[in-house]
């Protein structure tokens, strides 16, 4: 097939017809002639489309109840045969075969539908012939236009009008083997978590990546980066509104901000700065939960970026207006907080929420180097907290324990939080010893002009000495949040007992590295 000529024949074999009648129309119009399986076929005639059912083509009609379909030599040898082959193109020939130049697959819908199912349903999901259509097509895509999704119709058509170029064929054919792999990425990967023992890593692990685009530079301008997405998770992005793209910075920064936001049940605002949180706080209302977060550390806050767990409304859109933030994060977008924010020509606006951001996979995969390290959360419930005081926390001091926790758990280790009710007050995180921690938390806290009486204290880690109790209590901290599993447990519970302040043991650390 020459650059400028439309397909003679074109092979559809579709899970996913949307748009196929149109499409294969449109073939049919410039002389193109339209092979079809099963319910393709079907589908197609009743479009009123001219289409030639496979089993007419082959001669041979399915078989196992419709398992052997396109599994034919007359289907395959069409599509790979060598167009610059005077003998494959004899051998077509010899056959009475015409050379299938345009091949449209979509897959059985085993990632949304196969996982789902008992293992016999799941095996039913598996596509083989498709799969092997794909294959073929991409191989020998000098001469054969391969498409896996009714999305590339509009885009394949539009490259046939202005004439098909090798760059073209190439860039569709990358894109099937692409799909191929995620495909077959998928069925491996469930395999695999379905011989597991619950909790044990599994034998194999597979991660296949679409590029989503292209970023500015990474962490730092000498630095190139692109934004990857797993399959089918490219549709979040579509309803996101930059002014100014997010760079590599701003997007680690927002995960880290939703990923938090999410953990509160009340209507809650987290600022985060440099993957931490700097504001955080739950209120009963947004507006006042965002105030109350930007109180937290008010200098840190300033350019960070800032996420909601309720639908963004008027009152608060228009607080956000009067001071300069990189990104937004929400789950709905009220008109009036619409109309306050449009103004803001590089504000990011992101729906998103803790749900988008949930891996298919349980397990977090983290290259280092040349290997991958494999974590997941425990299915196991949470060990209950235990006072190890003599004094219990009273009421208002164990909420404030509990919000001061859940920010905890999403600083970077060493990590202490300070708060007051449940509001962020001090953050020390990232510290190589706990003490300092403690030590930079006040001084944060101090600096944002809080007054650190009365205030409660979490930590994600153990304290290996008292020295952190001495200064939490010298600053007027009250109560305190802890894993505990220090040999020198009992040494921190007698300075705590001494000096009056309620401790309760987690028996669970959170470490973030």
């Amino acid at each position: 097939m020459t650059p400028t000529t439309w397909p003679r024949a074109a092979l559809l074999s579709l899970s996913d017809k949307t748009g196929a009648a149109d499409f294969a129309r449109t073939l049919v119009a410039h002389g193109t002639q339209i092979l079809a399986s099963g319910g393709t076929a079907a589908a197609l005639a009743e479009a009123g489309v001219p289409v030639t059912k496979l089993e007419e083509w082959t001669g041979f009609g399915e078989l196992l109840g419709g398992r052997v379909k396109t599994l034919h030599p007359h289907v395959h040898a069409p599509i790979l045969a060598r167009r610059d082959s005077p003998a494959d193109l004899a051998e077509l020939a010899q056959r009475d075969l015409e050379p299938v130049d345009l091949v449209a697959v979509s897959l059985y819908p085993f990632e949304e539908k196969g996982v789902a199912l008992s293992d016999a349903g799941m095996i039913e999901e598996i596509d083989i012939g498709g799969v092997a259509l794909l294959r073929a097509a991409a191989k020998n895509h000098a001469g054969v236009l391969v498409l896996h999704d009714p999305a590339q119709y509009a885009e394949a058509l539009a490259a046939l009008e202005r004439g098909l170029g090798p760059e073209d064929r190439r860039r569709f054919a990358l894109s099937a083997f692409a799909r191929t792999a995620r495909y077959d990425a998928a069925i491996a990967t469930e395999l695999a978590k379905r011989m597991g023992v619950a909790d044990e890593p599994p034998a194999f692990q597979s991660l296949t990546l679409e590029r989503a685009r292209a970023l500015r530079y990474g962490e730092n301008p000498h630095q190139g980066a692109a934004l990857y997405a797993r399959a089918g998770a490219l549709k979040a992005l579509e309803s996101w509104r930059e002014g100014k793209e997010l760079s590599y910075n701003n997007l680690l920064d927002l995960e880290a901000a939703v990923s938090l936001v999410w953990r509160f049940a009340k209507p809650a605002c987290v600022i985060v700065k440099h993957n931490q949180p700097c504001g955080a706080a739950c209120a009963d209302s947004l507006v006042d939960a965002y105030s109350l977060a930007v109180e937290a550390d008010e200098l840190s806050s300033f350019g960070g970026i800032v996420a909601f767990n309720r639908p963004l409304d008027g009152a608060t859109a228009a607080q956000i207006a009067t001071r300069f933030v990189e990104c937004v994060a929400y789950p709905e977008l009220s008109p009036e907080a619409d109309a306050a924010l449009r103004g803001r020509k590089n504000l990011r606006l992101v729906k998103l929420s803790a749900a988008d951001l949930a891996a298919p996979d349980a397990w977090q995969l983290r290259p280092v180097g040349p290997w991958v390290l494999a974590q997941r959360e425990s299915a196991d419930v949470p060990p209950e907290w235990r006072v190890v005081t003599k004094r219990a926390p009273d009421a208002r001091e164990r909420a404030a324990l509990e919000f001061a926790w859940e920010v905890c758990a999403a600083a970077r280790s060493n990590a202490i939080v300070l708060a007051r009710g449940e509001e962020l007050v001090g953050l020390g995180s990232g510290q190589t010893s706990r003490v300092d921690a403690v030590d930079v938390a006040l001084m944060k806290a101090r600096r944002a002009g809080h007054d650190t009486h009365d205030t409660v204290l979490a930590s994600d880690g153990f304290f290996p000495f008292p020295d952190s109790v001495t200064h939490a209590a010298e600053a007027g901290i009250t109560a305190i949040v802890q894993p505990g599993g220090s040999v020198k447990d009992a040494d921190v519970i007698a300075e705590a007992d001494r000096l009056g302040i309620a401790m309760i043991f987690t028996d669970r650390r959170t470490f973030r590295h």
